[in-house]
């Protein structure tokens, strides 16, 4: 009888503590400082109109900016296709640093990255947070154990927490250019490695996506004139065989239109135009017979 009751124990044993590291530890972003008592001094409001008829204009996002380089928040008004409605994005700044990025939307979700530099105020790290309801961690087991199991509202926490989503490190060269972007312990995707190389004039040859040691997709870079154009080969031949990515500058080094070519044909079309401060005036999205899809006007 006693031997039962210790197998008994055993077992209940090592059941407590696989449920205990199954358990997550949840994580707060720390408390960063920042110039609070800036005001912005420029207001830049984001219109939209679909195909070519201007009449109907829809504000989508109003942007302040400390300065011309420094955007202070942008207020997200409109659901479409890059936008979340209700959200709202704060950028705080300490001795003209970017140290934080908040946002929060209208469900009061929100998330939190954390910049860090070195003595030289290259960007050294990157943490990334989230606040939300998480699903329960009962409910995270239940789901491992049955592919059929929805997860439906009931199954979250009642309250909000804090967690890390991503911590990233950059790397530089000898003469401060950026060479790697790397997660290695926790990242929202797959993709959680970047590197570049260089050629003998500084400029970007070679970029590659790495999910850890694994090669995802290479982009050969190529420079001529005011056209700066890469191709994209992905590793895996079944996936996906080239995409080329042509961008074109103008005299002041400003991107005026974006392509995108797979076989040669247009996929995308991009064309932007420019305030004499450098601030985005306009920008036009196509579709694949050169029809403009949608454009945005930025109104000061």
């Amino acid at each position: 009888m006693n031997r039962i009751i210790i197998i008994f124990l055993v077992i209940f044993t090592s059941c407590s503590d696989k449920k205990e590291i199954k358990k997550s530890i949840l994580i707060s972003p720390p408390t960063i400082e920042f110039d609070k008592e800036r005001i912005p001094k420029i207001t830049l409001k984001e219109y939209y109109f679909y195909g070519k008829d201007s009449s109907e204009l829809n504000l989508q996002k109003i942007t302040e900016f400390y300065s011309e380089n420094e955007i202070a928040s942008e207020s997200h008004l409109l659901t479409s296709s890059n936008t979340e409605k209700g959200r709202k994005v704060f950028y705080d700044y300490k001795d003209s640093l970017l140290v934080q990025k908040r946002t929060v939307n209208k469900k009061k979700d929100s998330t939190k990255v954390i910049y860090f530099y070195n003595n030289e105020n290259q960007l050294i790290k990157r943490k990334h947070f989230t606040f939300k309801q998480r699903v329960r961690p009962e409910i995270i087991e239940k789901q491992m154990e049955s592919t059929d199991w929805i997860i439906s509202e009931s199954d979250y926490e009642e309250n909000r927490s804090w967690d890390k989503i991503s911590e990233i490190d950059f790397s530089y060269d000898s003469i401060g250019r950026k060479t790697e972007y790397y997660a290695p312990n926790l990242h929202w995707d797959s993709q959680n490695k970047y590197k570049w190389f260089y050629d003998k004039k500084g400029n970007i040859e070679i970029k590659q996506s790495w999910n850890n040691e694994k090669l995802i997709w290479t982009e050969n870079y190529s420079y001529e004139n005011n056209e700066l154009s890469f191709t994209r080969i992905w590793n895996d031949k079944d996936y996906q065989k080239d995409l080329k990515f042509i961008v074109y500058k103008n005299a002041n080094g400003e991107k005026i239109k974006e392509l995108t070519l797979k076989n040669g044909n247009i996929q995308n079309k991009r064309t932007f135009e420019y305030y004499n401060n450098g601030m985005l005036k306009k920008k036009i999205v196509y579709g694949e017979n050169n029809e403009p899809l949608i454009t945005y006007i930025y109104k000061k």
